[in-house]
């Protein structure tokens, strides 16, 4: 990996754990959509989602809000959901659904790391 890449990669990991954010990751694609769902249904409100050529094929991504809570879910069709966004709010949803655990690292922290 190159050298912009990897101090890129690490300033990444640093803002994400300065903002306090945590992640939860590897959330099976059925219930990672009946999340999406859940969340939108409960007063959360798209603000973007990613429309690429591959989108919801390869790769889908959706940043919700709610107040200024802001959450970016992603789903790729290798490690399938996650959820980032501020550790008290994934707590609280994990607090909902004991098959979800959150994590203090960063969705793409462990790639590149050669």
């Amino acid at each position: 990996m190159n050298i912009l890449a990897k101090f890129l990669r690490g300033v990444a990991k640093l803002r994400f754990k300065a903002l306090g954010h945590a992640t939860i990751k590897d959330i099976p694609t059925d219930e990672f959509n009946a999340l999406v769902d859940d969340l939108v249904s409960s007063g959360w409100r798209k603000v973007s989602e990613y429309s690429g050529l591959d989108a919801w094929i390869d790769y889908g991504r959706i940043e919700i809000r709610k107040d200024s809570i802001k959450l970016t879910l992603e789903w790729d069709n290798w490690t399938q959901g996650s959820i980032e966004g501020p550790r008290d709010t994934l707590e609280a949803l994990a607090a909902r659904d004991s098959k979800l655990t959150v994590t203090d690292e960063w969705r793409w922290s462990e790639y590149g790391q050669q």
